[in-house]
């Protein structure tokens, strides 16, 4: 499910909070311009649908936003090494990817970007010098790092 506001923008959590002021002292915000959410209405794998989900001026509790984005875990990347020049095709396992924007190896961005399901993900290696790395799942609910999970040779 992905959130945007009424231009067309994707929204994650934290810039949907930055459109919400805090009212009052319950962690109470208001919305200052319209939220809508995209959907699968007969759950496959492409988001068909949008509906509006706050409107400019509602007021709710800030546990309902942050109810709405729940943060994805990194279990696995295979194969955990590859070559220093890049191309070797990794898979991620892990939960909740369905927020997924994006991956960084080693601070490179993943070429062949794939959200397969809201376990997996697969992507293609760019280039880095030699070393264990990082791997980061960009996501709406907030970065996610597999520390040194994946080594250039």
């Amino acid at each position: 499910m992905t959130f945007y506001n009424a231009a067309g923008t994707r929204l994650t959590e934290t810039t949907i909070n930055a459109l919400a002021d805090t009212v009052t002292a319950e962690e109470v915000v208001e919305f200052t311009a319209d939220v809508y959410q995209s959907f699968t209405a007969d759950g496959g794998g492409f988001e068909k649908a949008s509906r509006l989900v706050f409107v400019d001026g509602q007021r709710v509790k800030q546990t309902m936003i942050d109810g709405l984005f729940i943060t994805a875990t990194i279990t696995s990347v295979l194969p955990a090494s590859g070559a220093a020049a890049g191309g070797t095709p990794i898979v991620i396992r892990g939960t909740n990817f369905s927020g997924a924007a994006g991956v960084t190896v080693g601070g490179v961005a993943a070429t062949s970007f794939v959200v397969v399901n809201n376990t997996t993900i697969t992507c293609t290696t760019g280039a880095h010098a030699g070393g264990a790395v990082n791997v980061v799942v960009q996501d709406d609910a907030g970065d996610v790092t597999a520390v040194g999970a994946f080594t250039y040779v």
